[in-house]
């Protein structure tokens, strides 16, 4: 065969290859066979041509991926992170975006609420606490509540209720996903009643940027809660191409995965909270510009990791994860 036709073959093969869009290990390995059935032919036939190199190269880089996913495969931790949690938020990110749209609809709400009846706020958030706030905020340190107790009692304190509301808001959805619309509208609310206290007293820009030091990961948390419960609640009631009881099935599998996906960055919000949200406590008044440059950085910090994590990567994710493969996974398990 002459070179050209040997190229002109293989060519579409290989560069199905080099775009690296291939999980599937059996493929993978297939791959790297014909490559190395590639690679003999062309040192019998082309010797001194420079395909030698360019079939050589990409054997290499497909023996590595084999070499690389064998040892991720040993390693439920990392394919956990890395691929099953990011590849359900991907396959699931319509719902998750659903979500984030009700949160944020219930946090306007509660901020219109604020300004429309002058006692929404004490009634939601409670008397003493407004009034607590309201003291802390006459005396310069309007974000004192987060330096009232020692970091370790917060956290333990935080930590247990996040995850008990979150638990909860995950568990009702079951009731065809009505719990979770419940608990995910009161929520939803309280953040927009504590954030309108704190823009009534125009300091509205200090507390975005305080309270979402820990917020970012904490309703991030809830945004996904809420996600599993609708995924638990609704997969029986539109099973697609799937029977109900595999609709179940995979619903099940992937909100309880989800909700395990959330603990993580529960405990990080409470970490954050009880022992980084404090020194933002007189807010853009601080000045020492250490202090301010740290903060700034967790700000940004967790911005990006939310953004990049959840709604890039995972969606990203799809694309070297086909949903059929993926589907095969959750429901064939």
């Amino acid at each position: 065969m002459r070179e050209s036709n040997f190229i002109d073959k293989n060519f579409k093969r290989w560069e199905e290859i080099e775009n690296d869009l291939k999980t599937d290990p059996d493929e993978i390995s297939s791959d790297f066979i014909d490559l190395m059935n590639d690679l003999s032919y062309a040192q019998t036939h082309y010797p001194h041509s420079k395909i030698n190199e360019y079939v050589n190269s990409l054997s290499s880089r497909v023996y590595k991926k084999i070499f690389l996913q064998q040892k991720q495969d040993k390693n439920p931790f990392y394919h956990f992170w890395v691929k099953d949690f990011p590849a359900t938020i991907g396959h699931n990110i319509k719902v998750l975006w659903v979500a984030t749209t009700i949160f944020f609809t219930f946090c306007i709400l509660g901020y219109i609420c604020s300004f429309i009846d002058t006692d929404f706020i004490e009634g939601i958030l409670g008397q003493d606490y407004v009034r607590m706030t309201e003291e802390n905020i006459r005396k310069g340190e309007p974000f004192g509540v987060y330096d009232s107790e020692s970091p370790l009692v917060m956290f333990l304190s935080i930590f247990s209720n996040n995850l008990r509301v979150g638990l909860i808001l995950f568990i009702s959805g079951i009731c065809l996903g009505i719990g979770s619309f419940y608990f995910t509208f009161s929520n939803g609310v309280m953040v927009g009643a504590f954030l309108s206290l704190f823009i009534q007293n125009n300091l509205g820009t200090d507390a975005i940027f305080v309270i979402m030091l820990h917020g970012t990961f904490e309703l991030m948390g809830l945004i996904l809660e809420c996600m599993a419960g609708f995924i638990l609640g609704l997969s029986f009631l539109f099973p697609g191409t799937l029977t109900r009881k595999q609709a179940f099935r995979k619903g099940l599998s992937e909100s309880v995965k989800i909700y395990i996906g959330t603990i993580p960055f529960t405990t990080i919000a409470a970490l954050i909270e009880s022992y980084v949200t404090y020194l933002g406590k007189q807010g853009f008044q601080n000045n020492n510009t250490l202090v301010m440059l740290f903060l700034s950085l967790v700000f940004i910090g967790s911005w990006l990791v939310v953004i990049w994590y959840f709604f890039i990567y995972s969606k990203k994710l799809t694309e070297k994860y086909p949903y059929e493969k993926y589907l095969e996974d959750i429901v064939h398990k």
